[in-house]
């Protein structure tokens, strides 16, 4: 999830056996994101999509009227995690009115990586962070019409991540399907160079 750590308000009694979505919103509340900063710092997960979710709510929802168009910070450091919640954080990213600037800070691999690509507004990362991409896994099990459904559905997956790639950066499909068969770690140049990001800091 977010390792947040905004200015906090007082604190308000979080009743017990409140599921995870209402206590997240309720702690929301409580955070002053004056900054519009948000730390993905964890594996990514159920959790990780409903939390970037609340938080930039609370962060548009804090602004005034002058503060509207100002850009959302997503720092990164994470190994990655869920591709399909890394895909519905990236399919909220793109939905938003304002932009989202994506920021690593020490590594984006995996599903973290393409995140920092498809920032809205500048991507970034400082310029001893490490980058790695590399194919879905699999994991096989059970009957063969089962198996044969789930490669199927990993198939589609890494197209659509080949898409997204070649849309984002200055690559193709091809190239990202050939060099992603093993892991493959980018320097700030290279990813640079690829137009994976906008800016080395």
């Amino acid at each position: 999830m977010y390792d947040e750590k905004p200015k906090q308000k007082a604190m308000a009694e979080v009743v017990p056996d409140q599921s995870y979505q209402e206590v997240s919103e309720q702690l929301a509340t409580l955070m002053d994101y004056s900054d519009s900063v948000i730390y993905l710092t964890e594996d990514i997960d159920d959790n990780t999509l409903i939390d970037f979710m609340i938080r930039v709510r609370a962060i548009l929802n804090s602004r005034t009227s002058e503060q509207q168009d100002e850009p959302i910070n997503l720092i990164i450091n994470s190994n990655g995690g869920d591709i399909h919640n890394m895909l519905g954080i990236i399919d909220y990213i793109e939905s938003l009115s304002v932009k989202v600037n994506t920021i690593c800070r020490g590594r984006a691999f995996s599903a973290a990586a393409i995140i920092l690509s498809c920032g809205t507004g500048t991507r970034m990362m400082s310029k001893r962070s490490t980058v790695m991409f590399h194919q879905s896994s699999s994991f096989l099990g059970g009957k063969m019409s089962d198996i044969s459904a789930y490669l199927d559905n990993v198939k589609n997956i890494e197209k659509t991540i080949y898409d997204i790639l070649a849309d984002k950066t200055n690559k193709d499909q091809a190239w990202w399907k050939d060099n992603m068969k093993s892991d493959l770690y980018l320097t700030a140049e290279q990813l640079k160079e690829y137009n994976v990001i906008d800016e080395i800091i």
